[in-house]
């Protein structure tokens, strides 16, 4: 029997590819030196969390770009996607299932390349210039995530 075909080298990759940990995140899990950090939310960013294959859905909806430096988080224990979101803002993103944590909540966040399985960057931020998921875009993608029926 042949071999599967590769995909092709424009085939655009998807958030959804990230369902499942890849191999080179599960090596910088055994190799981690450091652990995660707790950081305070709401000063910069808020965050929202969705369960993990809604949200990567929902950033596919969006079109958001994987290396376009938005801050993307996944937490493979707890199958979660962890999205940052302007200060302020994440209460706008009141998708049924999904939360926000703000002002006064805490986000366990790798140390610089140091990942583990409960703080995965998908997407790092640039600390130069800081782009942030609009909170209401994510609100309504999710919402259109959950419109599609399921198999």
């Amino acid at each position: 029997m042949p071999a599967p075909p590769l995909p092709h080298p424009r085939t655009p990759v998807c958030w959804t590819d990230h369902l499942t940990p890849d191999p080179a995140h599960r090596t910088t899990w055994s190799a981690c030196t450091r652990r995660p950090e707790l950081v305070a939310c709401g000063t910069a960013w808020d965050a929202v969390v969705a369960p993990l294959a809604r949200g990567l859905a929902g950033l596919d909806h969006l079109r958001l770009p994987l290396s376009g430096g938005f801050p993307v988080l996944a937490d493979y224990v707890r199958l979660e996607l962890i999205v940052q979101v302007p200060a302020g803002t994440g209460h706008r993103c009141a998708a049924p299932g999904s939360r926000v944590l703000h002002k006064g909540t805490w986000l366990l966040v790798p140390v610089g390349t140091h990942s583990a399985a409960s703080a995965t960057w998908l997407s790092r931020p640039d600390p130069a210039s800081p782009r942030y998921v609009d909170a209401d875009r994510l609100h309504q993608a999710l919402l259109a995530v959950d419109a599609v029926p399921q198999d």
